[in-house]
């Protein structure tokens, strides 16, 4: 199944109640800026992370790097099973 939600922010702020509880449950988001379609940019898309998002995704990247590196040998070599 596949959906789309739309979310209108007031003023861009996404921290509000509704558009954080979208973010939680979708994949991936795309944040259309109004400031960008009345500049004339088509489409209108922020392609910038927010400054919080950076800093809590790169604490996250470190966190799993250390993780993978601290198995052991032979947990390391295993082969990820595939789906068939």
């Amino acid at each position: 199944m596949t959906a789309l939600p739309i979310v209108e922010t007031q003023s861009g702020d996404v921290s509000a109640y509704i558009p954080t509880n979208v973010i939680s449950i979708t994949d991936g988001q795309i944040f259309l800026s109004a400031d960008l379609f009345n500049a004339g940019i088509r489409p209108a898309i922020n392609d910038a992370q927010m400054k919080a998002m950076k800093q809590v995704a790169g604490k996250s990247k470190l966190e799993l790097a250390q993780i993978a590196s601290d198995l052991d040998k032979a947990t390391q070599n295993q082969k990820r099973s595939t789906i068939t």
